[in-house]
């Protein structure tokens, strides 16, 4: 959600065991040295004992419940301190990030208004209400308030970096490119942002400047599956399937959240020979998604290429019942049906996958089914 404003500075230190005394909470609490988000909710905990109505303290404390992964009771603490002292604009901006946690951009684009009332020159609550904009599909007054956090902060790396990425999502690829330049020129640091202008590179055919992109961004950040997954992707379309199954590897060890990544596996490994890891993977997929049309062609594909046809079929006609224009769903139901016998079968379901789909046999050239 953007860079995160804290009413203090949290670095790392170690915790102690036993409960800190009256003026080692307030240190801990208000502090601006080395204390750990650990210690810093122990103090403000100690110190709200003695004292609930201490907004300060319910403040920061809110805001270490939301760092650590629990924004409601962050929620909870910022609700008490907002109430006790309505003008702190951090304390409405750090629970309009506990909202966005929450996913619920209504009460998080409101709490950021309220804190840009109170500070209307802080590029942070305009860059987050931006974001928060951008996920209720605002796009109009989600660019305009990345337009005034980067009038309001010239060098703001991350503001760019939004702007740029709801650019290219509104199809406008050169002031998209625009800003991610800028973003990474401000902090070349930040992998995203390699990684959406691999993006646009890709999507203008500049696969080489694509794939440098991507290879930074995963570099900056090992653990980004969504551009582990799209590198992966660029390797697959150029039938480099080792690439691309140390990508979808790379992906799904990071996140294994998401079926398509399964799905996309499932027939890389298909493709190389690898039936059982391939079948694997597409029951997976399809436990994460159950009846994808998609993932039952890729399955159908597993099950050709074992020579199980009866099951190859049914897979087919499956993935066809969902999607009835899917071209090599038809054309492998057609190879299948060819190998049982079936010639006049198999040349309807070929015909008709070429008339949707002209290079549909170059296409399955590289599977090792005929």
């Amino acid at each position: 959600m953007g860079a995160i404003s804290l009413v203090v500075t949290l670095l790392t230190f170690p915790a102690l065991a036993q409960s800190p005394s009256a003026a080692q909470a307030r240190q801990w609490c208000f502090g601006t040295g080395k204390v750990s988000d650990d210690q810093r909710m122990d103090g403000c905990t100690a110190i709200l004992k003695a004292n609930p109505s201490n907004a300060a303290a319910l403040a920061n404390r809110g805001e270490i419940y939301r760092r650590k992964g629990d924004p409601e009771r962050a929620v909870a603490d910022l609700n008490r301190a907002v109430d006790l002292d309505p003008n702190d604009a951090s304390a409405w901006y750090n629970r309009g990030i506990a909202y966005d946690d929450l996913g619920d951009r209504d009460h998080a684009i409101a709490d950021y208004t309220r804190a840009i009332r109170l500070e209307p020159g802080d590029a942070l609550y305009h860059n987050n209400r931006g974001n928060s904009l951008i996920a209720k599909n605002d796009y109009a007054h989600a660019m305009v308030d990345y337009d005034r956090a980067i009038k309001l902060d010239p060098k703001f790396a991350l503001a760019y970096f939004n702007r740029g990425t709801a650019l290219r999502e509104h199809q406008e690829a050169e002031r998209a490119l625009a800003d991610l330049d800028m973003s990474i020129k401000l902090d070349p640091t930040y992998g995203p942002a390699y990684g959406n202008r691999a993006r646009i590179f890709r999507d203008k055919g500049d696969r080489a400047r694509a794939l440098a992109d991507f290879a930074r961004s995963i570099e900056l950040n090992p653990s980004n599956d969504r551009d582990a997954y799209a590198r992966a992707n660029m390797y697959f379309d150029d039938h480099d399937y080792a690439r691309a199954l140390a990508d979808y590897d790379r992906s799904i060890k990071a996140n294994a959240s998401y079926s398509g990544v399964f799905n996309a596996r499932c027939m890389t490994h298909a493709i190389l020979g690898h039936l059982p890891e391939a079948l694997a993977d597409c029951e997976q997929a399809l436990k994460m998604r159950p009846n994808d049309p998609y993932t039952l062609d890729s399955r159908g594909l597993v099950h050709l290429k074992f020579g199980n046809l009866d099951a190859a079929i049914a897979d087919y006609d499956a993935a066809l019942g969902a999607k009835p224009e899917l071209d090599s769903a038809l054309y492998g139901r057609g190879l299948a049906k060819r190998k049982k016998g079936d010639a006049d079968g198999a040349e309807r379901d070929v015909a008709a996958a070429k008339a949707i789909n002209a290079g549909i046999a170059d296409t399955f050239a590289p599977y090792g089914v005929q």
